[in-house]
């Protein structure tokens, strides 16, 4: 499976799995992701992570998954399902249910100092029709917490997550993060439902020095699952290939994850 999009000047294979990269469209560059081992590992103008991911196995009985979850989580998914909230679950959504998450997700990256929506990523996912969109809302009808996954039908990547935790809608913080996590909860058991085989948080930080992101790996590995160790590769195709490998290299280097050489 793979994906094509534009990164500024440069055109992007995202390969995952094992599918390989046969007969693909050019592109500068190819990065493959969720590998048992690197690709090309010898490649001298390449770069390779070692990263963790954390899975849910959707095989698993309804009442097994909920004994996995760690007691907080649990209580508070239960607090949450006495609150009259509703979740909505959108399965091919069309672009203005896209623009809309867009419009919803980004002052929660500005407000968190992440990376903005990537509209062309998400244009090349949901070319293959494979963009998944869920949404909490409090029984007053506002919108609490929102997911977006990368859905192919066996696999559910959860590819953004946000909350409506810095806007001023008068709803109490624990409320909303308690509600975030019922939504992860229903996602778990609606993609459970449509015969998919994982549930994946799509990625653990290995940067025991951020505060932050150790705290998403503890929200993360509240809910259970097995860590799953991955590869990544980025393999340039082109002049701007390097270029565009040169400048990753610079912004990655600091970057537990990266594999030195």
């Amino acid at each position: 499976m793979h994906i094509q999009w534009k990164k500024r000047l440069f055109e992007i294979n995202e390969i995952y799995g094992l599918d390989g990269g046969a007969e693909l469209p050019a592109a500068d560059m190819y990065a493959y992701f969720q590998q048992t081992q690197p690709v090309e590992p010898g490649r001298w103008n390449a770069i390779h992570k070692r990263g963790l991911t954390l899975c849910i196995d959707l095989k698993k009985d309804e009442e097994q998954l909920k004994s996995e979850l760690n007691k907080s989580t649990r209580y508070q998914i239960n607090k949450a399902a006495r609150e009259e909230l509703s979740v909505e679950f959108i399965s091919d959504p069309d672009k203005d249910e896209i623009e809309s998450f867009k419009a919803f997700f980004n002052p929660y990256a500005k407000e968190k100092g992440i990376e903005l929506f990537q509209d062309e990523r998400i244009k090349g996912i949901h070319a293959l029709g494979m963009v998944t969109i869920t949404y909490v809302y409090h029984k007053s009808g506002q919108r609490l917490a929102g997911h977006l996954y990368f859905s192919d039908g066996s696999r559910a990547r959860m590819f953004y997550s946000c909350s409506g935790r810095f806007t001023d809608n008068g709803i109490p913080k624990n409320e909303i993060g308690r509600a975030n996590r019922f939504l992860h909860w229903r996602d778990i058991l609606n993609f459970k439902k449509r015969g998919y085989m994982l549930y994946d948080f799509f990625g653990l930080s290995l940067d025991e020095h951020d505060v932050d992101q150790q705290n998403i790996n503890q929200f993360k590995r509240s809910f259970g699952g097995e860590e799953i160790v991955e590869y990544r590769s980025f393999i340039p195709n082109s002049l701007k290939g390097n270029l565009l490998i040169l400048l990753l290299k610079l912004k990655w280097r600091n970057q537990p994850e990266l594999i030195r050489k």
